[in-house]
């Protein structure tokens, strides 16, 4: 009796195995994950987001001093620009630990910044949902950082929660926010620039550059020129006294800013 006891056992248990290797086991869990009570996912938008712009003026005017400039330089210049603000919200735990469960662990690096995929709420509580290295499987916090007691799994487009509870190690482990933020600057949007082009036929010569951004049509380039004498002269309200002019170089002082 006891030998045909033995060999039900173990013909069970072939065919255990046998079934194992016939069957694909993805269908199984996914009956099991079909199973589970679902919540509607609010996922996150775009990473970055658009803060604010500021305007920013640059001038290139330094009163009552001696400057020596090449040909072609600038020698004025007054341009303002558009700066753009952007950021972006990460989240890193507040030290090194691990969501233990045996199913699904995970170690979680506080050098490492990482993203959620949006929010889910149960209970009337909101919690954002942390991407995992592991599968479809994610894990939840609260607006304090503080993990829920079970891992979910994403199952198109909807959470479902795994029955087994996760511990967190060490027990204050938490996920912290933290604002990344960029500016980018436009291109010139208005203003000017005067360019020195050197001295021909006992004239000074520059160039005269204006910009609009807005209106491409209205900036454009124009050379100018000054006898070369002794004496003040005058561009977009900036008085400058010639010291020094040849083709090559300019010396040259503002005297008078147009602000």
């Amino acid at each position: 009796m006891k030998n045909k006891i033995v060999a039900l056992v173990l013909c069970g248990m072939l065919a255990g195995c046998l079934r194992a290797g016939d069957y694909d086991l993805l269908p199984v869990r996914k009956k099991i994950v079909d199973g589970m009570v679902g919540y509607s996912v609010e996922f996150a938008g775009e990473d970055e987001k658009f803060v604010e712009s500021k305007k920013e003026q640059e001038k290139d005017c330094v009163l009552n001093k001696a400057v020596t400039v090449e040909k072609g330089d600038s020698i004025l210049s007054s341009k303002e620009y558009v700066r753009n603000f952007y950021s972006t919200v990460v989240y890193k735990p507040n030290k090194k630990g691990a969501l233990q469960n045996q199913a699904f662990p995970m170690k979680i690096d506080n050098q490492k910044e990482y993203k959620i995929l949006g929010w889910v709420t149960i209970d009337g509580v909101k919690y954002s949902i942390l991407e995992s290295d592991l599968d479809d499987y994610v894990f939840l916090f609260d607006k304090d950082g503080n993990f829920y007691k079970n891992a979910g799994v994403m199952d198109d487009g909807v959470l479902k929660l795994v029955d087994e509870e996760i511990f967190t190690y060490p027990s204050d482990l938490k996920m912290q926010n933290v604002v990344k933020t960029r500016d980018e600057i436009s291109n010139i949007k208005t203003g000017y620039e005067v360019r020195y082009s050197g001295k021909e036929l006992d004239r000074i010569w520059f160039d005269y550059i204006t910009y609009d951004d807005d209106n491409p049509n209205s900036g454009h380039f124009e050379r100018i020129s000054f006898p070369d004498k002794p004496g003040l002269i005058t561009i977009n309200g900036n008085g400058l006294r010639i010291l020094k002019a040849d083709k090559d170089r300019l010396t040259y002082m503002i005297l008078k800013s147009e602000e």
